[in-house]
């Protein structure tokens, strides 16, 4: 069933504010909605609002407000709102299809930038090779200088008059090999005696309860331990 009315929604509510003496202000104090809001909706502005659930509270708050009928002021904004819809639709729609003219159909086989197409393609191509190229002769050339210093090695090899050179690595190992017997330390000098040292005067008669065992020269030296002096080794006071 479809109802026509002879004004707009905006139009109605206007004029049954404006008959009952009501002022926009008094009307926004009464109903806490904004001056703006108000306005948008006796202008039919209904885009203004960013929900359509807002503009259904709006509506049933001013119409209470002025003793109307909340559902015929809905109805009547739900009529409206199918009429614009409707409206809408029938402005996008084309009543005749969209012919190309003569002159648009002429020009439309002239395409030039596919002509300019084909140059990049060919100084890309061109770009590749010659990356692939550079790349190729690096490869090369260091192959090369690699098997020159392989015969350079084979034809000189290095001298070995340098076999007596200190090496701390080789230190270190006969440091950690154990001698024959134990080495003995002595906690109050914090020195320490070989086992070639037996029959003298710290390596025997050292006090008990200063003495102290290791296996290998390396643990005396991590415990803080250091070899005795010459003349305590020949048992020289």
């Amino acid at each position: 069933m479809r109802e026509h009315y002879s004004e707009t929604l905006g139009q109605y509510l206007k004029r049954e504010r404006e008959s009952r003496s009501v002022s926009m202000e008094e009307l926004s104090r009464g109903t806490r909605i904004s001056l703006p809001f108000l306005e948008a909706l006796e202008k039919d502005d209904f885009q203004f609002f960013p929900q359509r659930e807002f503009i259904l509270g709006f509506l049933k708050g001013y119409a209470r407000y002025l003793g109307l009928n909340p559902e015929e002021v809905l109805r009547r904004y739900q009529i409206q709102s199918a009429l614009e819809g409707r409206k809408e639709t029938f402005r996008q729609l084309s009543l005749f299809p969209t012919v190309p003219s003569a002159a648009e159909e002429i020009q439309e086989p002239e395409k030039e930038p596919q002509k300019n197409s084909l140059p990049k393609v060919e100084k890309r191509y061109r770009r590749s090779i010659i990356i692939q190229l550079g790349i190729v002769l690096v490869a090369l050339s260091l192959s090369l200088y690699i098997h020159h210093l392989l015969k350079e090695m084979e034809n000189h090899p290095p001298s070995l008059k340098n076999e007596h050179i200190f090496n701390p690595e080789a230190e270190e190992k006969s440091l950690e090999t154990p001698q024959e017997g134990k080495i003995i330390g002595n906690r109050k000098d914090k020195f320490y005696y070989l086992p070639g040292m037996t029959g003298m005067k710290g390596y025997e008669n050292m006090d008990p309860i200063h003495r102290v065992e290791f296996d290998t020269e390396q643990e005396a030296i991590k415990a803080g331990f250091r070899q005795a002096p010459q003349d305590q080794k020949t048992g020289r006071q």
